[in-house]
């Protein structure tokens, strides 16, 4: 008997893989229902799906407000330890 899944307990699929998936699909729904012609082979299809969902994602974040807004909050959430020193000889020494 197989165990019954959550619904949402999908494994984490990556956005561009995502995006170039739709690309494709809809893509390929337009060029091969067409009769006659020269097609492109499927595989190049997809690698130019890949090729528009990176720029796709890499303009987003260069354009759109709301992932603009996202990035700058993260950036301010996230701590940079880089500079931080810290003087462990200090540490257990009475004072």
């Amino acid at each position: 008997m197989s165990s019954p899944t959550k619904p949402g307990a999908e494994a984490h699929r990556d956005p561009t893989e995502v995006l170039a998936e739709k690309l494709f699909i809809d893509m390929a729904g337009r060029i091969y229902s067409v009769i006659g012609g020269e097609k492109p082979q499927p595989k190049m299809l997809a690698q130019l799906s890949f090729r528009l969902a990176e720029v796709f994602r890499q303009a987003n974040n260069e354009f759109n407000p709301t992932a603009i807004a996202a990035r700058v909050a993260k950036d301010k959430a996230t701590v940079n330890l880089d500079n931080v020193q810290i003087d462990f000889g200090a540490v257990g020494k009475p004072k």
